[in-house]
């Protein structure tokens, strides 16, 4: 990528496939926390061995800034690398830690703190955690829950999808009746 300014509106599709392109290689995909930020993530970048958080910033004018490792993995992925590809790399180009080299994952650590906590059943309805587990915000993202280990417990997928964007009274409220169904049954 030439080292040129790039505005918003001249990458807009290519962004939401980079998006895309970061869940699918093991970042963690944030909420941005002011109007200026296009896309904020953690990942592993470089040499690093601990996970950073990379920010994607639109400027008032629409020029982009990339920030951390952001503009390495954006290269990476318009060459078609995996992240953390380093085969042919450009000399300007980071290169993220492989995916095979990385400590464990955001997502798979997050997961298993949350189990070594609350164990491995499903917070909702208390039964037995398989392949369709997944991370639920007691206080959704959409009023104000952070991805705080104390904010986050796990659910499996129908019940996440049922509790959506709930108020937390409500949530317990959801866990209360479908667990005293469960003991009834």
């Amino acid at each position: 990528m030439p080292n040129v300014p790039v505005r918003r509106e001249q990458l807009r599709h290519k962004l939401t496939a980079f998006t895309s392109w970061l869940n699918e290689n093991g970042a963690e995909i944030c909420t941005p926390t002011n109007v200026y930020e296009v896309i904020r993530y953690r990942a592993y970048s470089g040499a690093s061995r601990r996970a950073m958080t990379h920010i994607v910033y639109a400027k008032e004018n629409g020029l982009l800034t990339w920030t951390g490792g952001s503009l390495g993995h954006f290269k990476s992925f318009l060459y078609g690398w995996a992240m953390g590809s380093a085969k042919d790399a450009k000399p300007d180009a980071v290169a993220p830690v492989p995916i095979a080299d990385q400590p464990e994952s955001l997502s798979r650590h997050r997961k298993r703190k949350l189990k070594d906590r609350d164990g491995s059943d499903c917070w909702f309805c208390g039964t037995a955690l398989a392949d369709d587990i997944t991370v639920e915000h007691l206080v959704p993202k959409s009023r104000g829950g952070g991805n705080n280990l104390a904010n986050l417990v796990l659910a499996h997928r129908k019940c996440n999808a049922d509790a959506a964007a709930l108020s937390i009274s409500e949530k317990v409220e959801m866990r209360t009746r479908l667990r005293s169904t469960e003991t009834v049954a």
